[in-house]
């Protein structure tokens, strides 16, 4: 798509800053606790990695850490996470000290509180949005800015976006590593792996690898569950693609490292509301999988508002316009931009 390569986005990581809107957890002022609550900043790390990082930094194990979303790296995200430890002010102090001073952070903010439960992965009302987009000529800045200004109340085609399956430069395989899982073959998702950016553990790098499945028992098993789930988002983006094309007038856009998909080419159509697909659940304490339907609206509405139109100073010549808006769990941010210049092209 072409026409899309002329806007850049992350040309920083603070060109893209995201908030959880979280389903709070049960605050507790009753003691004994179990868990703390903490809200974490982070930049140039996933999620996974925080997890990570937490777990070792309070010598935890991989079941005593969570989150309830999962945030990219290249962005300055915010987001709640469960430690089941409890933390103090001097805790919070000494695991700062360690990560903050960096280009590449983490910072725990502030303790939320307490309370006898782990937060539970997907329980969010969504994720607030501040967006620069970049290297817009004159021409296209004011173009955008007047669209946004006369379709603030926007809708898009809720597909999965490429952060689903890989990480920033590629390759975009992490459906391909849950293919394999799927599909037992335990081998063939330790070679898409290894082509992977996925941070291997130490038995990972061995030679003369014979039981493959041993490599991903290693892992955080919410980890192997997100590659089950990103290629359950491949199929998921296949189908909502049939679908809008049998029901819709629409085009075939080919979306960089994700595929081939359908928008419609009328404002103004109707479509089923719910997408549902074939897919599969990770059973972490069996180490399998096993078949679960995948459903997702298709179609997801917001409001979106346009600021702050400046001189680009990353780019000669060139505009930078700041978008903001929420949107539910399950949906990104990058497909709703890539939408709006598909329309904006027309």
């Amino acid at each position: 798509m072409t026409h899309l390569k002329h806007y850049k986005l992350k040309c920083v990581n603070e060109d893209f800053q995201v908030n959880e809107v979280s389903l709070m957890p049960n605050l507790t002022s009753q003691k004994p606790h179990r868990f703390t609550y903490i809200w974490v900043q982070k930049s140039g790390f996933t999620t996974f990695d925080i997890l990570e990082q937490l777990k070792i930094f309070f010598k935890l194990s991989f079941e005593d850490v969570a989150s309830q979303g999962l945030k990219d790296e290249d962005a300055v995200t915010e987001q709640l996470i469960s430690v089941k430890e409890i933390l103090k002010d001097k805790d919070v102090i000494a695991f700062n000290k360690k990560y903050k001073s960096r280009k590449n952070f983490v910072i725990i903010k502030h303790i939320v509180g307490y309370g006898n439960e782990a937060i539970k992965e997907r329980m969010l009302h969504g994720n607030s949005f501040r967006i620069v987009v970049r290297n817009l000529d004159n021409t296209t800045a004011e173009n955008l800015l007047g669209y946004i200004s006369n379709h603030r109340h926007h809708y898009f085609i809720n597909y999965y976006d490429n952060q689903r399956f890989g990480m920033p430069g590629g390759p975009y395989n992490t459906h391909l590593i849950g293919k394999a899982i799927v599909k037992n073959n335990w081998k063939e998702a330790y070679r898409h792996i290894k082509d992977s950016k996925n941070t291997l553990p130490d038995s990972a790098t061995e030679k003369n690898i014979t039981d493959f499945k041993a490599v991903f028992k290693s892992m955080n098993p919410k980890k192997v569950s997100f590659f089950v789930s990103s290629y359950n988002s491949f199929l998921w983006n296949k189908q909502a693609s049939l679908i809008i094309k049998k029901h819709t007038r629409s085009k075939k856009y080919a979306f960089e490292n994700v595929g081939n998909l359908h928008i419609p080419t009328t404002h103004s159509f109707l479509c089923p509301s719910i997408c549902d697909a074939g897919g599969h659940e990770f059973i972490a304490q069996e180490f399998t999988t096993k078949d679960k339907k995948n459903s997702k609206n298709i179609i997801v509405a917001t409001t979106i508002y346009a600021h702050d139109l400046e001189k680009d100073e990353l780019h000669r010549n060139k505009k930078k316009l700041t978008l903001s808006f929420f949107l539910p769990t399950g949906s990104y941010a990058t497909m709703i931009i890539k939408q709006i210049f598909l329309r904006l092209n027309k």
